[in-house]
């Protein structure tokens, strides 16, 4: 399946750019474009999860901080497993 991007102009401060260009330069994104793009991903997909926790706290209450502790230690090894020279799809 072929998927069609938009082509979109945008105005920000050069600051806010300075993580995707460094994935870039570190070769974790091929260019500036797909590096944006990723990084729009991720902050739809944490939006996605506090909606989610929020859902879950209204029904059952407060995650106690042990659990929300073991899900930031499960986080990091899998992020630690990641390879950088491996390009997300």
């Amino acid at each position: 399946m072929l998927l069609m991007k938009e082509r979109v102009t945008i105005s920000v401060q050069p600051e806010a750019l300075d993580e995707a260009r460094a994935d870039v330069a570190a070769g974790r994104a091929p260019n500036l474009s797909a590096a944006v793009e990723k990084r729009l991903t991720k902050e739809k997909k944490r939006q996605a999860l506090r909606e989610a926790i929020a859902m879950w706290e209204e029904e059952f209450g407060p995650i106690p901080e042990e659990a929300r502790e073991w899900a930031r230690r499960e986080m990091s090894k899998v992020r630690s497993r990641g390879s950088s020279s491996t390009p997300e799809r």
